[in-house]
């Protein structure tokens, strides 16, 4: 659901309503397959004409070869009928927790679902609603004290546009008890490897760190939070979104904004958050292309392959809607039956392919320091290098709408070793890397060694 809020608030005003120690402190430890992760979401309705789980199983095969390696289904309940939205409802006004809904098949296709999954090697998630539930929702109808009222005793949804749905209220006892035992069961009992946190900010923190807790006592997981609390890192989560990131990375795009940018998105976390903290990076994801425009229309073409290059090669773990891979250009709205035309995006599959290749051989793109490369076009080409041990990767990436020819001051610890471009694999000669030519939106990448 949309994070609206972080839309309203600067990043730094977010990040400065958090204690300052929290900089000063170490994010928790996440698993090896988390930290080296490629995330696919992936909208039920919208990912195959079938629109169910047996339409996802069917192209998990196409998934594995493109790279992916942890899967996040939107929210996959029954959904609320009173005060819906649009013909189908939301995703997100979900009315049973331990339900399945029926338009996607039983729980028995999805415990398929997640065994084929685990079979080809995949992590495989959930969105958690944990905020809200439908008005008609099981809880709801038996246990209304679970739900927050207004001053005059009317229940509330949590927003006013959220008509659909209405506010759960973490001042109670029973409701954690009863959330965090849903959470165990779909871990424990059907096989489940995490969450993605919808609106995890309108939850309290104390509430996920009990329920992270409870979670590891089973096994290892994964928990992803819609949000960009630093707080988060510490105990409860492994990622949070960064829609910093994606708000710069907009701005750079159209021209609005230097390069050096990017520098400050990273000082800004580094100051805020905890050690080590994972932020996840996007160029779209459900909410950016439902309400606003997918990637291929907000940023063109061009300019959405050079945002996934950057969502790739930058600090972080990175995210691919479904459809960014076949240039989708529609709005999956998440009230009606859309389509992927799986049929397009040739070169946008050929690309991601790549640059998950990258990222599994190369070492340096999920856990190597980072570090400016400065060029003679500072404000437009963004250059820099990922390394750990003796993997280093070069990136230069060009946010003009011209070509440039630039001059790159390679580090004297690198300028004396051999190039790869990373998309070929073809050798590169020294002097074709000190001085590089860029199309408008263009890329190059390079395996140091």
């Amino acid at each position: 659901m949309k994070n609206f809020f972080l839309f309203l608030i600067s990043g730094s005003l977010l990040f400065s309503q958090q204690p300052t120690h929290i900089a000063d402190q170490s994010a928790r430890p996440s698993e090896e397959w988390v930290k080296k992760g490629v995330i696919y979401e992936i909208y039920t309705r919208a990912f195959s004409k079938e629109g169910n789980f047996s339409g996802i199983e069917k192209k998990l095969p196409e998934l594995k070869q493109l790279g992916v390696t942890i899967l996040w289904l939107m929210p996959i309940h029954p959904l609320g009928e009173e005060k819906r939205k649009g013909p189908l409802g939301s995703p997100y006004s979900v009315r049973d927790y331990y339900g399945i809904n029926p338009e996607f098949g039983n729980l028995n296709d999805f415990k398929r679902l997640v065994k084929k999954s685990h079979e080809l090697g995949f992590k495989i998630i959930i969105d958690l609603v944990a905020n809200h539930t439908s008005w008609d929702s099981k809880m709801f109808t038996e246990h209304p004290e679970w739900f927050t009222k207004d001053s005059t005793g009317k229940f509330v949804p949590p927003v006013a546009d959220w008509s659909d749905v209405v506010d759960l209220n973490y001042n109670n006892a029973d409701l954690r008890r009863y959330m965090i035992e849903m959470l165990k069961y779909w871990v424990r009992d059907i096989g489940l490897d995490g969450f993605r946190c919808d609106v995890a900010e309108m939850v309290p923190t104390d509430f996920w760190n009990e329920a992270r807790a409870a979670l590891d006592s089973i096994r290892p997981v994964i928990m992803l939070s819609e949000g960009q609390y630093p707080e988060h890192h510490l105990k409860a989560f492994d990622l949070t979104y960064s829609w910093n990131m994606y708000g710069v990375m907009a701005r750079v795009l159209k021209g609005e904004k230097p390069v050096s940018e990017f520098d400050s998105v990273l000082a800004r976390e580094a100051s805020a958050y905890p050690k080590g903290s994972i932020r996840m990076r996007f160029s779209s994801n459900h909410d950016e292309n439902a309400w606003d425009k997918p990637d291929v229309e907000k940023f063109g073409m061009d300019g959405a392959k050079l945002a996934a290059v950057l969502v790739n090669t930058f600090p972080g773990v990175p995210l691919l809607y479904n459809g960014q891979e076949a240039a989708n250009d529609v709005k999956l709205g998440l009230f009606e039956k859309f389509e992927i035309d799986w049929t397009k995006g040739k070169e946008f599959r050929e690309l991601y392919k790549t640059l998950f290749e990258m990222r599994k051989h190369n070492p340096s793109l999920a856990a190597g320091e980072y570090r400016r490369v400065q060029n003679s076009s500072a404000d437009k080409v963004y250059t820099f290098i990922r390394t750990i041990g003796e993997n280093t990767i070069f990136s230069a990436l060009n946010f003009s709408i011209d070509e440039r020819t630039v001059h790159i001051e390679l580090p004297k610890n690198i300028s004396a070793a051999k190039f790869t471009d990373a998309c070929t694999g073809k050798p590169e000669a020294l002097k074709n890397v000190e001085t590089i030519t860029l199309p408008k939106f263009g890329y190059r990448i390079f395996i140091v060694k």
